[in-house]
């Protein structure tokens, strides 16, 4: 792949993510494709960190449009907390995926 190539998958994930709204401290993105199974865990893990001041989402119009993702920071960049988020689940899947194969096997 030459240098000024994008992984599929990097520039799948930019096509998902749009930032609707952007301040210091707080982000608005629009999530296409999702709906509430990703993003109630999402929120949920958000939640947990101390720095977030605010997660919630909301579909507009649930058959029709995408999710829109708030957070809001006490401290911190909320991307930063999104993608810190995002990682959890990421591994907290694998690791359901690991221990799910090896009771099965």
């Amino acid at each position: 792949m030459a240098d000024d190539e994008e992984a599929p998958d990097t520039r799948e994930a930019e096509k998902k993510l749009r930032i609707v709204e952007r301040t210091e401290g707080a982000v608005r993105m629009e999530i296409a494709g999702e709906d509430h199974t990703l993003l109630a865990l999402l929120t949920s893990v958000l939640l947990d960190d101390p720095q977030v001041d605010i997660a919630t989402y909301s579909i507009p119009e649930t058959l029709q449009s995408n999710p829109i993702l708030y957070v809001k920071m006490k401290a911190g960049d909320p991307l930063e907390a999104v993608k810190t988020a995002l990682k959890a689940l990421s591994a907290a899947f694998e690791e359901f995926e690991q221990n799910y194969k090896a009771a099965i096997v």
